[in-house]
């Protein structure tokens, strides 16, 4: 792969009380953004645009990353109310600074 070739890991995010996800229906234009925690000069954000929202209520997703990220078998801290969906972005433009 070359190295001016972008390539951006899974993420994920916790939004509590929010349904943003309804939006996309109207709007699919994303935009999202990372900063290092050690230098907060060096950033990347990559916009795109949401081209599915899938029902994840059998928190495969959460486990999956709970094991890669918390080597644990399944996402701890589950709540009764929570509801999952996992939100998939097609980029279309990154920028990046330091």
């Amino acid at each position: 792969m070359p190295s001016s070739t972008a390539v951006t890991p899974s993420a994920f995010a916790e939004l509590r009380g929010h349904r943003e996800h309804a939006r996309g229906r109207d709007d699919p234009s994303v935009a999202i953004s990372g900063i290092d925690p050690d230098n907060p000069y060096r950033y990347l954000e990559m916009r795109g645009a949401l081209t599915s929202v899938e029902d994840d209520s059998s928190n495969t997703f959460i486990d999956s990353m709970a094991k890669k990220y918390m080597d644990v078998d399944g996402y701890p801290f589950h709540q009764p109310a929570d509801e999952r969906v996992v939100m998939i972005v097609t980029p279309s433009h990154f920028t990046q600074m330091g």
